[in-house]
């Protein structure tokens, strides 16, 4: 887990692609920059599909044909706005993995207690609540580092 998280330089495609062996790759985002600048830097990864959507929108998820075996949320989710939404963003999230895929969030603890930073940015324990709440199981945090928590939570096989 240390190489995926240590190194994030422009000039190194994917943390992901350098330490996994992958089919495919989908990036989603709302942004058409991001976007672009992704496809510039994965441009010798064929297998990357490029989506532009936005996961407030309450069918985001309808357009994505996909089942994943692993979804990773990187400093996303605290987007939504308000964390009270986050068990229901997690249940569309559930539905693009395969039976035993994993959603695997990083995002940021709560760096004071401030209302506006306590509605975006979940603890450790609503994200593994929100996780629970959607349908996850296995729920738990794997690194704590500079401000950044990742938990994870896998599709049990036999919850639709």
């Amino acid at each position: 887990m240390n190489d995926v998280t240590e190194t994030w330089e422009q000039d190194v495609p994917s943390p992901i692609l350098r330490v996994c062996t992958l089919d495919n790759y989908t990036l989603f985002d709302f942004s058409t920059p991001m976007l672009d600048m992704s496809r510039a830097r994965l441009a010798a990864y064929p297998s990357t599909t490029f989506v532009c959507g936005d996961f407030k929108q309450p069918e985001w998820h309808k357009g994505i044909a996909a089942r994943f075996d692993a979804v990773v949320a990187m400093q996303a989710v605290h987007e939504i706005r308000h964390k009270r939404h986050v068990a229901g963003l997690y249940r569309q999230v559930r539905s693009l993995l395969q039976p035993g895929g994993s959603l695997i969030v990083c995002d940021h603890i709560p760096p004071n207690d401030r209302p506006q930073v306590t509605a975006l940015h979940s603890t450790e324990a609503e994200q593994h609540a929100a996780l629970t709440a959607a349908g996850f199981a296995d729920v738990g945090t794997h690194l704590l580092l500079k401000g950044l928590y990742v938990c994870v939570g896998r599709r049990p096989h036999n919850v639709g």
